[in-house]
């Protein structure tokens, strides 16, 4: 199979596993949003992006990069992603594109090891708590399910756009 056709097939199997009823599959957050994992326009770029998130326990990260041209390191500290180090490396990701789930709660952190990338803001900490909050004002269970249908149109059209960006 191409290397393209894996990539549909990934963010298909994404997109079916949002769509089963009863599904815990979380919260699919695709990193960088429309740029995905690249070098970013500017040094917070990814520090930015992730401040408009909640992330929990469940959730996945979705990294689309290409491979060979980026990867994703996983430290454990701040000091270490800080530092950009390639020292203590908690998991390395080579095959994009890459999805995470979340399992423990804490702080994670990722960076890309590729020449300078993470030294120009390629990398990404963020806070995984273990619950995620409640739709707001979802007083009944018509509400909660129109707020999980809209989480998952939301998954469909987020795959689309992947899918659109892997292609070019």
């Amino acid at each position: 199979m191409s290397r393209r056709g894996q990539h549909a097939l990934l963010l298909l199997s994404a997109v079916v596993a949002s769509l089963v009823p009863g599904s815990t599959a979380g919260v699919y957050h695709i990193v960088g949003a429309g740029k995905g994992w690249r070098v970013p326009p500017n040094k917070t770029y990814y520090d930015d992006w992730a401040h408009t998130r909640h992330i929990s326990i469940g959730d996945k990260l979705m990294f689309l990069y290409r491979s060979g041209v980026h990867n994703i390191v996983e430290v454990p500290t701040r000091a270490l992603f800080d530092a950009c180090s390639m020292r203590n490396i908690t998991s390395r990701y080579q095959n994009g594109p890459t999805i995470i789930e979340l399992t423990q709660p804490g702080q994670r952190f990722y960076f890309c090891g590729v020449g300078e990338h993470c030294e120009v803001g390629q990398k990404l900490a963020i806070n995984v708590v273990l619950v995620a909050p409640p739709p707001p004002d979802t007083p009944n269970s018509a509400a909660a399910a129109t707020a999980r249908l809209a989480r998952r149109a939301g998954l469909a059209a987020a795959c689309l756009v992947a899918a659109l960006l892997m292609a070019v």
